[in-house]
């Protein structure tokens, strides 16, 4: 028996993929889904934050395909590319024009200066220093340093740079210089086509992929994992044994249950750090808002959100004729309270200064939720912990895996072939 903990994306894909080997998925929340599920709000159907369908790989193409084959009420909208915004078009690096000239200037002289040197592939390296390195001191000065600092709520200098490989564009010289004139560079980075449904939400992607798993258990919360005994005890105090398990559980929440690993899953845990993401998702009583962007990036101290969204500019089907539908996004740290008006007062205040809300703009829809973890913090005690940790956890029978169980960064495409990868080794290993 193979026991899955978390019915999010990357527990139903393995579970989907398993096929005929006995299984049984876990999910605390009455639903799955995960981080892709959508609730309706008065008519608005809002996300639990961004989320796109960025699907490259043919492996994920295929099994997206099948998935939701004949089994859902919506579908997916053709590929589209992503009106993305920093107050220029995204990447920044990439798209300098109509900045002031002296900060187009550093930023072109600070990436030539960097181009010309290779970039450390040294692991201790701070994300500050590969930003220097990698980008140059302008470019980073002006947007990496700022924009990140509020999403992750942590000093560059703290990170390490073992993220930036695939999700930081890295134009070329010739690159640079174009879009600091005002010439496009299209389609860079891993995010420059998105595919979203048309009607219902992201959801539709993980239910898809739940219509087809045989044995998924909603509301049932894991208290405790008996790694020798092989053996999940529920909250309510039924015990499963397993042959293998599969966590997509945030990671620290799974080594403070954790028994029988020989290793200290607290202290361990105590050592991962990560932030917090607060959604104020708003609906407004006017149709158009964003002008057409898809979502907009806020580096600038003067925006409390890092980022702000637009589903109505992805589908018409997620709020009511006539309006128009905001994701707005705080990084907050761990523990950090947060007042829900106070927020919505301070992006409302801000989203008018931006241009992007009128002053007699109504809100008639408004949800907030916490997610908790929201990102993983990349730093050394992360790359200790887990260069010491998931060698023992494969040798008792674990795969940890996903955003959360692997504790990385990641994305829905990247979820899918997570369970597909896992799937296909443990059907090799049955």
């Amino acid at each position: 028996m193979i026991v899955i903990l978390g019915g999010g994306l990357a527990g139903l894909a393995t579970a989907h993929f398993l096929k005929d080997i006995p299984h049984v998925v876990l999910e605390a929340e009455a639903a799955a889904g995960g981080l892709c599920r959508s609730r309706t709000i008065d008519g608005f159907v809002f996300d639990y934050t961004g989320h796109l369908l960025h699907v490259r790989d043919p492996r994920a193409v295929e099994a997206r395909g099948r998935a939701l084959a004949g089994r859902v009420r919506g579908r997916l909208a053709q590929r589209r590319d992503p009106d993305t915004r920093c107050h220029l078009p995204f990447p920044f690096q990439a798209n300098l024009h109509g900045l002031p000239k002296s900060i187009v200037a550093d930023c072109i002289l600070g990436a030539a200066e960097a181009l010309a040197r290779p970039v450390s592939d040294d692991p201790a390296l701070s994300f500050r220093d590969w930003s220097f390195a990698a980008l140059g001191r302008g470019i980073s000065e002006a947007f990496m340093f700022p924009y990140n600092a509020k999403l992750f709520r942590r000093d560059p200098g703290e990170m390490t740079a073992d993220w930036v490989s695939w999700a930081v564009p890295r134009p070329n010289l010739a690159e640079v210089v174009r879009g600091a004139l005002g010439i496009a560079n299209e389609r860079m980075g891993y995010n420059a086509t998105f595919r979203y449904p048309l009607r219902g939400g992201i959801e539709i992607v993980p239910n898809a992929f739940a219509a087809r798993v045989k044995n998924l258990r909603t509301s049932s919360r894991v208290a405790a994992v008996d790694l020798a005994d092989r053996t999940v005890t529920l909250a309510t105090g039924e015990a499963l044994a397993y042959d293998r398990l599969v966590s997509t559980i945030p990671l620290p929440h799974f080594l403070a249950m954790a028994r029988g690993g020989g290793f200290d899953g607290a202290a361990l845990a105590d050592r991962l750090d990560w932030s917090v993401v607060g959604c104020l998702n708003l609906g407004i009583a006017r149709p158009g808002v964003g002008a057409g962007a898809h979502w907009i990036y806020f580096p600038d101290a003067e925006a409390p959100f890092y980022r702000a969204g637009f589903p109505h500019a992805m589908s018409d089907g997620v709020c009511p004729p006539g309006t128009s539908s905001l994701y707005i996004e705080f990084g907050l740290k761990r523990d950090e309270p947060a007042d829900p008006a106070a927020l919505e007062k301070a992006a409302l205040a801000a989203l008018v200064n931006e241009g992007i809300l009128r002053v007699d703009d109504r809100v008639i829809a408004r949800d907030w939720i916490r997610i908790d973890p929201g990102y993983v913090i990349f730093d050394r005690a992360r790359q200790e912990v887990l260069a010491e940790l998931m060698p023992r956890l494969a040798a008792l029978g674990v795969k940890a895996i996903g955003r959360y169980g692997a504790w990385t960064y990641s994305y829905m495409e990247r979820a899918m072939l997570d369970g597909l990868e896992t799937a296909e080794a443990l059907t090799r290993e049955a």
